[in-house]
């Protein structure tokens, strides 16, 4: 006699022959959860119709592919975009402001973007989430807004210098030269700044403007010139001086008494959001000689924030540093901050009163939408690393930021790969780097010290949506399977259970998006007509593999997974919706592999034990279908209705149906349920099946 009884589910391996798979594998397990061995069908979603912009209970528009679950005032907000987006909550240390950091948005033509809670939800503002945010990274002060100097006042003033302005003999209008005495000469340098004045009663020398500061050229003793400043100084290049004035007591002020050491210096000065994020210093003004106790007046041209990759700013203020030069080195250190619309400031610091070093020299932003620059585009992929890293890519090259400054990212700190970059994630300590050849494993909490290794793994991901970081491993679509990249260990985690055939024809690689939900890989797909999915379980053993059926071509437009419990939110039309978080069950499938009796036999009855009921079950015969019926209850009694042979419904006093007489030589068993199943056996005789 002989009899097959199946007590505990698993899920599929198509790429096995159906009489190969252990009892317990299916041919098909669609929507169907095998976790605890018995078949438990996957529920509905349940909608998310709270706390979304613009005031309704879906997303904005119906072409959303992005969402994002942020947490803000004790409660969340959904945020949204169309494009592929990829969001990163803040690493700055005593972050208060909930900031977040984001690329994708705008496509092309966008550039990565920040903000913060404030902005995002913008209680004042109206429409979709985020609301309002910002150009991540800080610009510099274009060539056209280079600071200038020049010293105003001394408390270490020279000997002033008195002559007469009326005089065609000292001003010498031919030559432009002012004559002073010889000791007068002697102690004036070129280059010393000076004070000019008229004097009491008098009128200026014409081509002079009274109480300014003008830089001296020592001509033939004892004959000067003025230069407007201390670069015409040195370059010899004065000021044109077309006529005496009047009054017999011009004055030269020195603003340097000799007694001070002269050191050459010059200004740069930096942008800074309203946030504290710093920029890279705008050009240095002209170097001048300086000596402490003078003051110089700093002119900071007025700021134009316009221009490709120079708008979307929240810039307030600006910092001035000062060159200072030790005993082995030339730096810039810190001066002031002013508000961005100051135009003028007057340093008075001594060199000792300076405070840090300029840190932000080579902090320029994450490449953008400016193509005279990134021709490729703006950076995609931005990912955390550890120690308070940001990575991103574009074409064959990778970006990393600042540990800890996210709007900041060094030109040396890029790596170029020999192949084009199509996802990178997160897989323990390591940055798994997909491209369309090989794989990547970056690691470091440097980033001026990253370690590239490239994986001898021809494994190429087909398409960016579909890596997920599972946390200590990433997967991928790859041309022959899922893979799982981990390290250096690389593999094709659905060998022996897909075949690449298979996982090319049936799974659309192209076209797959995935997610993780409670440690699975839930891949979802729609190319032109065709839309489905599955739930991938790197952990589970026989119960890998189940399909996820789809009922529209939008199921699949994008989704989030909530770190906090590892719930999968979905986008379903211009609804968001939890997978699996409702409480109806839906009807699964599941068919059981092919049993082959030892000799051809004809299998007599059918028991199903199930929670509840309806509970329909098909059995074949040879691949044939010959027998297809549905077992419900009535209160405590039960009865079966047959559709393959067709007929009525009869009672049954125990879910044991009594199967049409039918010699096969292999059976298949197949149940499909809203309800969970426990076991079903099928036998020669009905003593046979209640004695098993």
């Amino acid at each position: 006699m002989a009899y097959f009884k199946i007590i505990s589910f698993a899920g599929m391996a198509p790429s096995v022959s159906p009489r190969l798979l252990a009892n317990d594998v299916g041919q098909i397990a669609k929507d169907v959860l095998l976790e605890s061995s018995r078949l438990v069908p996957i529920t509905d979603h349940s909608a998310e119709t709270s706390n979304l912009g613009g005031g309704g209970s879906t997303l904005s528009t119906s072409d959303r592919t992005t969402i994002y679950k942020y947490e803000y005032d004790s409660t969340y907000k959904w945020l949204e975009w169309t494009e592929d987006v990829d969001v990163v909550p803040g690493p700055v240390a005593g972050n208060t402001q909930d900031r977040l950091y984001w690329t994708g948005e705008g496509g092309d033509s966008g550039f990565p973007r920040m903000s913060i809670d404030t902005a995002i939800i913008n209680t004042s503002g109206s429409g979709k989430y985020p609301r309002t945010s910002y150009r991540l990274g800080i610009p510099a002060p274009t060539s056209s807004e280079t600071p200038s100097s020049i010293i105003t006042a001394s408390s270490v003033q020279g000997n002033a210098i008195t002559f007469d302005g009326s005089s065609a003999s000292i001003v010498i209008v031919a030559d432009e030269t002012i004559t002073v005495t010889a000791d007068q000469y002697t102690a004036l340098a070129n280059g010393d700044a000076v004070i000019y004045g008229k004097g009491s009663g008098g009128t200026v020398i014409t081509g002079l403007t009274d109480n300014t500061t003008y830089y001296v050229i020592r001509g033939t003793s004892p004959k000067i010139k003025l230069a407007t400043t201390f670069a015409n100084a040195i370059a010899g290049s004065a000021i044109n001086l077309t006529g005496v004035g009047a009054g017999s007591a011009h004055i030269l002020t020195p603003l340097d008494d000799g007694s001070q050491t002269k050191y050459s210096t010059s200004y740069v000065y930096t942008f800074v959001s309203a946030y504290g994020e710093e920029g890279p210093p705008s050009l240095a003004s002209a170097v001048f000689d300086k000596v402490d106790g003078q003051t110089v007046q700093v002119t900071l041209p007025a700021t134009s924030l316009s221009g490709t990759g120079r708008t979307n700013h929240n810039i307030t203020h600006k910092r001035l540093y000062r060159s200072n030069t030790g005993s082995n080195t030339t730096a810039f250190q810190y001066v002031a901050e002013m508000t961005l619309g100051t135009t003028t400031y007057n340093d008075s610091l001594d060199n000792d009163e300076l405070a840090e070093v300029i840190p932000s020299t080579y902090w320029i932003g994450p490449p953008n939408e400016d193509t005279s620059i990134y021709p490729e585009g703006p950076m995609l992929g931005l990912t955390a690393m550890p120690n308070g890293i940001f990575a991103g890519f574009r074409g064959k090259r990778l970006y990393f930021s600042e540990a800890y400054m996210p709007h900041a990212w060094p030109v040396s700190y890029r790596i170029t790969l020999e192949e084009e970059i199509v996802a990178v994630g997160m897989a323990g300590n390591g940055l798994i780097v997909t491209t369309k050849g090989t794989p990547y494993l970056v690691s470091g909490t440097d980033p001026r010290a990253m370690q590239v290794l490239r994986i001898e793994a021809a494994q190429a991901c087909l398409n960016k949506a579909s890596l997920v970081d599972m946390g200590d491993m990433v997967m991928y679509a790859g041309a022959d399977g899922l893979v799982a990249a981990a390290g250096t260990d690389v593999q094709v985690i659905t060998y022996g259970i897909i075949n690449p055939q298979q996982w090319r024809t049936d799974y659309y690689p192209t076209a797959l998006k995935g997610f993780r939900w409670e440690g699975k890989y839930v891949g979802l797909y729609t190319s032109g007509g065709n839309y489905g999915g599955f739930i991938f379980d790197p952990r589970g053993g026989k119960n890998t593999l189940a399909l996820l059926t789809q009922t529209s071509s939008t199921d699949a437009a994008g989704g989030f997974t909530d770190p906090d419990d590892n719930e999968l939110y979905i986008i379903i039309d211009s609804a968001i919706k939890k997978f699996q978080g409702g409480t109806t069950y839906q009807t699964f499938t599941w068919k059981s592999k092919e049993f082959v009796p030892p000799k051809p036999t004809s299998m007599g009855f059918l028991k199903v034990d199930a929670e509840a009921w309806p509970v329909t079950v098909k059995v074949y015969g040879d691949g044939t279908l010959y027998y297809h019926a549905t077992i419900s209850t009535s209160g405590s009694a039960y009865a079966v209705t047959g559709s393959t042979p067709s007929f009525s419904a009869t009672d049954i006093p125990e879910p044991i149906v009594r199967l049409p007489a039918t010699v096969a030589r292999t059976f298949e068993i197949q149940i499909e349920a809203a309800k969970v199943v426990n076991e079903v056996c099928i036998a020669e005789s009905i003593d046979e099946l209640r004695g098993v």
